[in-house]
């Protein structure tokens, strides 16, 4: 009988040592790359490969099956990702030289995916609450993401090809989806959402084209397609199912789109 119930002990013991196992795996190929994981709780998976001089990865886990995956091939490129929660999931990939991610991941199941090609650019995401998604793609020279989403299912989608372009999304709230695509140089774009369910798309292609979009509320939905040099467009929504949709074609136009009901 002492048999079997140490027998029995050992195998829960090993059960629940086989639950906890976090796992790591870091490839480095080339000079001077540098890697650090440190994994905290149950079940947490990391990916780390670099290819080339003088990459660096740092890889944060605390919680619960948070999965994180690096990929960066060239010289000089930076990552960093910090996932605290459950089921959070951060994919960085990086081809170039002196490009950088940062992704911070707060809450359960978010996702991040950051994609960088070229030379200096830039990228920080910041995820906290549950189900918010993040989608980054920077193409060029120079380009910059920011990103923050702090509520439940929250959605922004940024696209940059060119030089020096720029964009900013903040969400705060549930379910608001902000897509913004930037060709050219030296476009820039701030997004600013809070509240629920509010809708912006930012189109610019260009040089030096400029879009502020501001909702608070809930429902409100704003366009903004810019094709030229030095266009600008304001919009700002507050309170309940507005719709704005702004076109500018050429040199130098400015739009102003303010729409209030509270």
């Amino acid at each position: 009988m002492k048999k079997v119930v140490l027998c029995a002990v050992a195998l829960m013991a090993g059960t629940v040592m086989f639950a906890q196992f976090n796992d790591s795996n870091v490839l480095q190929v080339g000079a001077l790359n540098g890697s650090a994981v440190n994994q905290q709780g149950w079940v947490n998976d990391s990916d780390v490969i670099q290819l080339g001089l003088g990459n660096a990865s740092n890889v944060d886990q605390y919680g619960i099956a948070n999965d994180s995956y690096v990929l960066q091939i060239g010289a000089g490129n930076g990552s960093d990702v910090d996932q605290d929660g459950i089921l959070n999931d951060s994919q960085v990939l990086q081809f170039g030289v002196a490009n950088g991610s940062t992704v911070t991941q707060l809450g359960l199941a978010n996702d991040s995916e950051v994609l960088q090609i070229g030379i200096g650019n830039g990228s920080d995401v910041d995820q906290t609450g549950i189900l918010n998604d993040s989608d980054v793609t920077q193409i060029g020279i120079g380009n910059g993401s920011s990103v923050m989403q702090m509520g439940i299912m929250n959605d922004s989608d940024v696209l940059q090809i060119g030089l020096a372009n720029t964009s900013i999304v903040d969400q705060v709230g549930l379910f608001n989806d902000s897509d913004v695509f930037q060709l050219g140089a030296a476009n820039g774009s701030y997004v600013g959402q809070l509240g629920i369910a509010n809708d912006s798309e930012v189109n610019q292609i260009g040089l030096g084209n400029g879009s502020i979009v501001l909702q608070a509320g809930f429902f409100n939905n704003s366009l903004v397609n810019q094709v030229g040099i030095g266009n600008g467009s304001l919009v700002l929504q507050t309170g309940l199912g507005h719709n704005s949709v702004v076109n500018q074609l050429g040199l130098g136009n400015g739009s102003l789109v303010v729409q209030n009901n509270l």
